[in-house]
């Protein structure tokens, strides 16, 4: 049981840092004017993907959305 925790402790702690990555990313995107290119909207659909499991994370007690 311990080591299932750890598991999605780690998991966890590795979609929070996607997030944050993705944000980064769109970010800089945004500042070169890039927003029409494939890697804008793959960045925009992965933060899109990591930002709703981080809500279901909410929905369970889990995690607030920061």
């Amino acid at each position: 049981m311990n080591d299932e925790l750890e598991k999605y402790r780690k998991m966890h702690s590795d979609i929070k840092r996607l997030y944050k990555e993705c944000e980064i990313e769109i970010d800089k995107l945004k500042k070169e004017n890039k927003t029409k290119t494939i890697t804008f909207r793959e960045a925009m659909g992965k933060k899109g993907f990591y930002a709703k499991l981080l809500s279901l994370y909410g929905e369970y007690g889990i995690e607030d959305m920061e």
